[in-house]
């Protein structure tokens, strides 16, 4: 793992460094229960067969703290963990469903607000950054289709240690990514992750609970088969 001083290649850099230049296509129309869809055309490269959203996890202590009478003294100890969408909203008694999901954890989100105090039990999903976990799954599926290749890792400037100098770019392998987790110049996982062939791209932005990625239909079907990674594929919406 190294880091480059390199620009951004142009296929990826006006989305994954997403400013006011990004626009979606003028001629496609969004619903308010479209936000997803909008979204992917706003973060990821229109390059690919297929596309997936990625649903960042909900984090809870317990469970138990959904209900006072539950608790045990021990419960204060747990950490968070991190649960999918469904299992989150399955908690609150609504389904899960990629039109309506946007919605419903607003809804959710207003609903625990409305003492007008945050819970200490639960944390919404992270702007900008897959759980570790999840990520490493995902990495290893595609690591599998294509073997361990070198792959760029991009940082906005958002997720360096300092904000003053510039984005940052490092290069490594794919059986690598865990190197970044303790480099001192960036924090979270990455902006993006994409390789120089252009088969594939993870991005997401900084204030985003979603992460995309784009890629073949074959890449895709081994994403959406992970069992509790919540990847989702997602199709890009016609102008027709």
């Amino acid at each position: 793992m190294r880091k480059i001083n390199s620009v951004l290649p142009e296929w990826i850099a006006t989305h994954a460094s997403l400013g006011d230049h990004v626009k979606p296509d003028v001629g496609v129309e969004y619903a308010s229960n479209e936000r997803l869809w909008y979204l992917l055309t706003l973060f990821c490269p229109l390059l690919f067969e297929s596309y997936a959203v990625v649903f960042h996890p909900f984090w809870i202590k317990s469970e138990k703290y959904l209900s006072n009478n539950n608790l045990q003294p021990s419960d204060k100890e747990f950490d968070y963990k991190p649960i999918t969408w469904p299992h989150f909203f399955k908690l609150y008694k609504e389904e899960f469903d990629l039109y309506s999901a946007v919605e419903v954890q607003e809804g959710i989100r207003l609903l625990l607000l409305k003492d007008q105090y945050w819970p200490s039990h639960i944390s919404f999903p992270a702007q900008g950054d897959m759980e570790d976990t999840q990520l490493q799954r995902i990495r290893d599926v595609i690591l599998n289709l294509y073997g361990d290749i070198e792959v760029c890792y991009y940082y906005c400037l958002l997720k360096t240690t300092d904000w003053f100098n510039d984005e940052i770019l490092y290069r490594g392998k794919l059986s690598e990514l865990e190197e970044l987790w303790i480099q001192e110049d960036i924090r979270d996982n990455p902006s993006a992750i994409f390789p120089d062939t252009k088969e594939w791209c993870i991005v997401t932005n900084y204030d985003s609970d979603v992460t995309y990625i784009g890629g073949s239909q074959e890449l895709l079907r081994g994403l959406t088969s992970l069992q509790g990674c919540d990847v989702y594929q997602i199709e890009l919406k016609s102008n027709n």
